[in-house]
C-alpha cells in the first residue's frame, strides 16, 4: 500500500490517498484560526456599511422608478389628443407608400 499526501480542495486539510485503490485513507482538517472579538466587530461594522449602501441604492431605484412612471403618465396625457394615443406613435391614417 503506497500512500500519497495531498491537500484537500474543499477544506485545505491534508488527505492521505492509497495510490493503488485511489481511496482516502486518512483526513486531517486544516488548522483554522478562531476569529477574535475585535475581528468580529470589525466585520460587523463592514456589514452595516454594506447594508447602508444597499438601502441607499434601493431608495434611489424606487425614486427613479417613480420619476419614470410620472414621466410616462405625463406623456400619456399629452399624447391623448394625437392619433395613436401616445406621442411618437403612428396613427391609423398614415399612408406608408
Amino acid at each position: 500500500m503506497s500512500l500519497r499526501e495531498t491537500k484537500c480542495p474543499i477544506c485545505n486539510g491534508t488527505l492521505w490517498v492509497d495510490s493503488s485503490t485511489l481511496k482516502i485513507v486518512d483526513h486531517r482538517p486544516a488548522d483554522h484560526q478562531k476569529a477574535s472579538l475585535e475581528q468580529f466587530l470589525k466585520d460587523s461594522k463592514q456589514d452595516k456599511a454594506w447594508d447602508e449602501k444597499m438601502k441607499k441604492a434601493r431608495e434611489n431605484e424606487a425614486r427613479r422608478k417613480a420619476e419614470i412612471e410620472e414621466k410616462f403618465k405625463k406623456a400619456a396625457k399629452e399624447g391623448a389628443g394625437q392619433p395613436g394615443g401616445l406621442p411618437g406613435e403612428f396613427g391609423p391614417n398614415i399612408n406608408w407608400d
